[in-house]
């Protein structure tokens, strides 16, 4: 048994040989590729994978690797839009006042409030520099002088600013513009230690926010 396998083995290796060097697969004297029992072409040695060919390995080779997938091209980026600078808001200006003073000896009695013919005189006089609906608003402040009592000069000092609030409105200022205020005592204008002094600081203040008349 021995030697009957010796024998084959030598009458295969009558039968293929080497078409080349380093030839993948055996071939045998008719050029053609030798085949085992399955069917397949007999490697050499020095066959390795892409070597393969269809007709030796049953009509299969290495599956190739499939072609690596492009990378997408990277989207740009959008520069940032800038923003905008914000808009200042307008401020609105300060308003600018006509201001007339009302002196108490001439307009009130002592300690009186109840406004004279002249402060109405007076009052009438100003607002005749105005054109009504283009006042935008009145300030009225009364004042007094340091003698007394301090509550009592603060209460005629109100009284003396809404009795001048009246006459406007009586002029044809609308009441809803014109606000009013009594400062009693505080606020001289000039000393109380003399009677000049006393008498400047007895007053009672118009100031008129409005587009005076072009004359």
């Amino acid at each position: 048994m021995k030697v009957k396998i010796i024998g084959t083995l030598v009458m295969c290796a009558a039968s293929m040989q080497v078409m080349a060097d380093n030839a993948p697969y055996w071939s045998g004297s008719d050029g053609n590729y030798a085949r085992g029992r399955d069917g397949h072409c007999v490697r050499t040695i020095t066959w390795t994978a892409k070597d393969a060919i269809a007709g030796c390995e049953g009509g299969k080779t290495a599956a190739a690797k499939p072609a690596p997938a492009a990378k997408p091209e990277p989207v740009a980026k959008s520069e940032p839009v800038a923003k905008p600078e914000p808009v200042a808001k307008a401020t609105s200006a300060a308003p600018e006042y006509t201001d007339l003073s009302l002196a108490s000896g001439a307009s009130f009695k002592l300690g009186g409030s109840t406004l004279s013919a002249d402060g109405k005189a007076a009052v009438a006089n100003l607002i005749s520099k105005f054109d009504g609906e283009t006042i935008d608003s009145v300030v009225v402040e009364g004042y007094t002088d340091d003698r007394g009592a301090a509550s009592f000069n603060q209460q005629l000092s109100e009284k003396r600013a809404s009795a001048v609030k009246a006459e406007l409105v009586k002029n044809g200022v609308d009441a809803d513009k014109i606000s009013t205020v009594g400062y009693g005592e505080a606020n001289p204008v000039a000393s109380n230690g003399t009677r000049e002094g006393r008498a400047q600081n007895r007053r009672v203040v118009i100031k008129v926010d409005g587009k005076r008349r072009q004359l």
